[in-house]
């Protein structure tokens, strides 16, 4: 089921640990949309959190979740103008 809370997409369920992150990233006023991924499970990974950027898509970027085991892909809608604001914004977000 999809549904949208603000600008946040619900379609899959979003890690725990991110949830303030997306809120933080919400807020940035030139983000259209934000749109959490399917959640992976890898056998090996740090217990730190963090939120690093993986590419540029035509109509925003990519970013990957990490925490443990577990990774979520984020998709962060936006103008192309806005794109390297928005990653200036989302790198100074703590984690």
């Amino acid at each position: 089921m999809k549904y949208q809370s603000g600008k946040i997409k619900k379609e899959h369920h979003i890690l725990s640990d991110f949830k303030k992150v997306l809120e933080s990233i919400e807020k940035i006023p030139q983000v259209k949309r934000i749109i959490p991924g399917r959640i992976y499970r890898k056998q090996k990974g740090s217990s730190h959190k963090k939120i690093s950027f993986s590419y540029k898509t035509e109509s925003g970027m990519k970013f990957i979740m990490k925490k443990g085991g577990t990774a979520q892909e984020v998709f962060v809608l936006c103008g192309t103008q806005d794109k390297e604001f928005i990653l200036n914004k989302i790198n100074a977000i703590e984690i």
